[in-house]
């Protein structure tokens, strides 16, 4: 069950309260016994985890760039010197 804050409506007492997220209960100022108004979260409390989130696609887009950039960098050093890169086995060789 989460915890949600509530601001006395008299007061402005700020309390916590732990109640299921399907009710909506009638909350009452522990300080006046006024009754409160549920607040809007200042800050969210929990992780994604899993794939297909934007901060695990992004840290993969960006190790294949840095992989990406050092192989485009083997094949020019490799083109200057005249080997060059013809086929997928050149390629493997260089990555390793």
């Amino acid at each position: 069950m989460p915890f949600y804050d509530y601001k006395c409506k008299k007061c402005g007492n700020v309390q916590e309260e732990l109640h299921s997220i399907t009710k909506d209960p009638e909350i009452k100022c522990k300080k006046c016994n006024s009754p409160c108004k549920r607040m809007m979260p200042s800050e969210v409390n929990y992780i994604l985890k899993g794939s297909g989130w934007a901060s695990k696609e992004i840290k993969l887009k960006k190790d294949m760039t840095k992989k990406n950039s050092r192989m485009k960098g083997k094949m020019k050093e490799r083109e200057r010197s005249g080997e060059g890169v013809n086929n997928i086995e050149d390629l493997k060789k260089i990555s390793n």
